[in-house]
C-alpha cells in the first residue's frame, strides 16, 4: 500500500543511496509538508518522491509493481528517475539512460586555480545553456534559480565557478548531500575552452569544500566516462529516466 510519509526520519534508510539521496535532499531543503515536494512509502521499503514534475523511485524487494504502474501516471509527474532495472519493470519509454559513478574521497590533490564560491546563478544558468547537447538541456531559468538559491541558503547546495576576463567559463555544483554522500550535480565548461583542465579544476575545488566520504555523479550513456574516471569515479550501476506522460 502506498501512503504519504509523515516523519522525515522515515527517509533516513535512503540517505546513503545515490538515488534515494535526491529525495532526502529535497526533504532537507523544503520539508515534507507537501507544499513543494511529496513523499510516499510503499510496503516500508519502496520510496517515492515527487519534486515539481519529476519523480524519484527507490524500489525494495517488497515493491508492488502493479500498484506502482497504476499510481505513477496519476501522480502528476512527467519523468521518473530510478535504477535501470527498476525502470524496465515498469515498461515505460526510456528518455535517458546512463551510469551512476561513485568515488571514495581521500587524498585529493589541492585545487590549482582560484575559484569563486556560489557564483551568480544567472551566470551559472547561462553557462549551462551554452553547454547544451542532445542529451542535456538546461532547466528553465526561473525554476533553476528558485530551487538552487533556496537549497544554497539552507546549506543544501554549493557551487564553485572559474572566471577568465570576468566571465564565468567553468563551474561545478552539488545540490544533494547527506553526512555520507554528495551528488556532483553538474559540471560545465564553455565549449571553446575545453581540453585545458578547467573541468577537472572546478570539480577538485568543489570536492575540497565537501566533507562527505563518498561522492557520486550521473553521466549519460556514452558521455564523459574517461573524464570522471580520471577524477577517481567508477561505474556503480545504470540509471534510467522514463516518461510518465
Amino acid at each position: 500500500m502506498i501512503r504519504r510519509i509523515q516523519d522525515e526520519k522515515q527517509l533516513l534508510p535512503w540517505a546513503e543511496d545515490p538515488v534515494g539521496l535526491r529525495a532526502c535532499a529535497a526533504a532537507a531543503a523544503y520539508g515534507i509538508d507537501g507544499h513543494v515536494c511529496q513523499f510516499w512509502l510503499q510496503n516500508e521499503d519502496t520510496l517515492l518522491c515527487r519534486v515539481d514534475d519529476s519523480m524519484v523511485l527507490c524500489a525494495g524487494q517488497n515493491a508492488d509493481w502493479e500498484e506502482l504502474s497504476g499510481f505513477l501516471p496519476l501522480s502528476g509527474a512527467h519523468v521518473l528517475l530510478s535504477r535501470e532495472e527498476e525502470a524496465r519493470r515498469l515498461g515505460l519509454p526510456v528518455v535517458l539512460s546512463g551510469w551512476v559513478m561513485l568515488r571514495e574521497s581521500g587524498g585529493e590533490p589541492s585545487p590549482f586555480c582560484e575559484v569563486e564560491e556560489n557564483p551568480s546563478l544567472r551566470e551559472l544558468h547561462a553557462l549551462l545553456t551554452a553547454c547544451e547537447t542532445d542529451s542535456f538541456r538546461a532547466p528553465e531559468f526561473e525554476a533553476f534559480y528558485l530551487d538552487v538559491s533556496h537549497r544554497t541558503r539552507h546549506g543544501e547546495a554549493i557551487s564553485v565557478g572559474l572566471r577568465r576576463g570576468g566571465q564565468l567559463v567553468a563551474a561545478a555544483f552539488c545540490t544533494a548531500k547527506s553526512n555520507a554522500l554528495a551528488i556532483l550535480s553538474g559540471v560545465a565548461v564553455l565549449p571553446q575552452l575545453r581540453g585545458q583542465g578547467l573541468g577537472a579544476s572546478v570539480v577538485r575545488a568543489l570536492q575540497a569544500r565537501l566533507c562527505q566520504p563518498r561522492q557520486c555523479v550521473y553521466r549519460a550513456q556514452g558521455e564523459h566516462k574517461s573524464f570522471y574516471e580520471m577524477l577517481g569515479f567508477r561505474d556503480a550501476f545504470p540509471f534510467a529516466e522514463v516518461s510518465l506522460k
